[in-house]
């Protein structure tokens, strides 16, 4: 009984470990939420031991693909994983309408990756759903 226990765990972890391990992942292409000028395309990945991303491509709200001055420029930057499986903390965040940076956070949950700017302990945020 004990040995078939055993078994049906270690199958079981087999198929939930590689779900959960990539549910954590923020690796890839997000977008940010669209307002009145479009919306931007942020490829996060590994920066070290910390995460960055980099504004790859703008879209008008149409969703079309154009010129942006700002492109290949770092948005995010040293974000840290916390104690807490699908956070990342103490990194940066340029926004790129005002120029300004501020301190971030980013958790990621159920496949939505929330993306907070914070100035002193008020912070903003927006929902990025990954592209790939």
């Amino acid at each position: 009984m004990k040995m078939i226990f055993q078994k049906s765990l270690f199958i079981l972890a087999l198929f939930v470990l590689p779900t959960s391990a990539f549910a954590q992942d923020a690796n890839g292409l997000w977008p940010t939420q669209t307002n009145e000028q479009g919306y931007l395309e942020i490829e996060i990945e590994k920066c070290g031991a910390a995460l960055c991303g980099t504004i790859v491509r703008a879209r008008n709200p149409d969703g079309v693909s154009g010129p942006y001055e700002h492109l290949g420029k770092r948005m995010i930057w040293d974000m840290k994983p916390t104690d807490q499986a699908g956070s990342w903390a103490n990194g940066k965040i340029w926004d790129p309408r005002n120029g300004r940076t501020f301190n971030s956070r980013m958790t990621l949950e159920n496949g939505q990756l929330s993306v907070a700017g914070c100035v002193l302990g008020i912070c903003q945020s927006q929902t990025w759903v990954r592209v790939r």
